[in-house]
């Protein structure tokens, strides 16, 4: 039974991924052919909307800020008309934080260097602000929060964020690999990337003094549920977790329509059911060597052993990253084994040696989230240490 489940949930990560392709497609082609004058007038009236939405209209209340994601803009929100209705029941002004991003290779900048702009956007505020942010917007704003301890954040909601990154960006990544330096974006947020490999050693110390609220879709149908973050990567283990039904977009199309968004903005309530824990396990490993400079692992330098009577195989791992994940990236690779058990190991050979260096790690009894991150040194041994976010810039 465990073995047809297994070979099931293959299947479908392979069709994943080219669905998810022409998902990407489909998005990125969506407004070609619409030149029609209707479209024209309703695309002015939008902006004159928004013109007015970025208006303060309640100077004395806490505002909220929306962030939005890959590829997104003002249209990842609802429309300008339905925001200022949902000023107007808040009582608080709603405005955009846009950046650049897009599909394009060498365009758009790391999410480092965003987070600079984001600062000074938020300085221009006297007081606090609340924020909700969509997807990689979620992982600019953390990245925020860990470099300016004295920010004036006081709630944060997290929409369908790829807190533990995202096969389509790995796909992106490697459509743009025809260039010398890809689409920086997309390789920071894959799955293993020395960019969420730091962002997440910090365990969510980022976050502390901040209400925050974390939510993600899912859909008992594959094909209508999220097809960018599964529920492994969106998890947030140092936050409440809400669950709705829905797609990628669900959350902030529905933004001004879901109670518990108003009741979380307004008075910070955290609602009385939660989202259940995924129950899939999976780990990143990193090796250090003597110089304490991480080393790299080719595909078949790695090995996987389903249990210790079983032969070491070699499938079953992931590697990230071929090009460069961040902007203090060191060329480090992670190693990525998903759905692991207890009783299981990994085998990393190191080649840089003659004979070749073996280091063993063998998965923990118990895993408390659905996403472990272990570092070791060359004799297999843990570097485990208290990481904190850092004090302000």
């Amino acid at each position: 039974m465990c073995r047809s489940i297994g070979k099931h949930a293959g299947m479908m990560k392979r069709l994943i991924r080219p669905v998810s392709l022409l998902a990407l497609v489909l998005l990125l082609a969506s407004c070609a052919g619409k030149s029609s004058e209707q479209v024209a007038r309703n695309l002015w009236q939008g902006w004159e909307e928004s013109d007015l939405l970025m208006q303060p209209d309640y100077p004395d209340a806490v505002p909220v800020l929306l962030v939005h994601g890959w590829n997104g803009d003002e249209f990842t929100w609802p429309n300008a008309k339905r925001l200022l209705a949902m000023e107007k029941r808040l009582g608080r002004d709603i405005y955009y934080f846009n950046y650049r991003t897009g599909a394009l290779p060498n365009r758009y900048p790391p999410l480092e260097a965003m987070e600079e702009h984001l600062e000074r956007y938020l300085k221009s505020f006297p007081g606090q602000v609340d924020i909700v942010a969509h997807s990689m917007g979620g992982l600019l704003v953390r990245q925020y929060l860990s470099h300016h301890a004295g920010n004036n954040v006081r709630r944060l909601l997290l929409l369908s964020v790829p807190h533990f990154g995202t096969s389509a960006a790995s796909l992106l990544s490697e459509l743009a690999s025809v260039t010398a330096t890809g689409n920086v974006q997309a390789q920071e947020i894959q799955p293993g990337s020395d960019f969420l490999w730091h962002l997440n050693s910090l365990d969510g110390s980022e976050l502390d003094g901040i209400q925050v609220l974390n939510a993600y879709a899912i859909s008992k149908h594959t094909l209508r549920g999220d097809l960018v973050v599964d529920p492994v990567s969106a998890w947030l283990p140092w936050a409440p977790n809400v669950v709705v039904t829905g797609d990628h977009s669900t959350l902030p199309r529905e933004l001004d329509r879901l109670p518990f968004i108003y009741n979380f903005l307004q008075e910070g309530a955290i609602p009385a059911e939660l989202a259940s824990e995924p129950a899939q396990r999976n780990l990143w490993v990193r090796v250090n060597g003597h110089d304490h400079v991480p080393l790299n692992f080719t595909p078949s330098s790695v090995k996987r052993r389903p249990g210790r009577d079983k032969h070491w195989e070699s499938k079953g791992t992931s590697l990230c990253c071929g090009l460069r994940s961040s902007m203090y990236d060191e060329g480090a690779t992670t190693v990525i084994a998903e759905d692991v058990h207890a009783g299981e190991s990994l085998r990393l050979i190191d080649r840089r040696q003659t004979p070749a260096g073996v280091i063993q790690v063998d998965v923990p009894d118990e895993l408390d989230q659905p996403v472990t991150l272990i570092e070791r040194n060359l004799a297999g041994q843990s570097l485990a240490a208290p990481v904190e976010a850092a004090t302000d810039e």
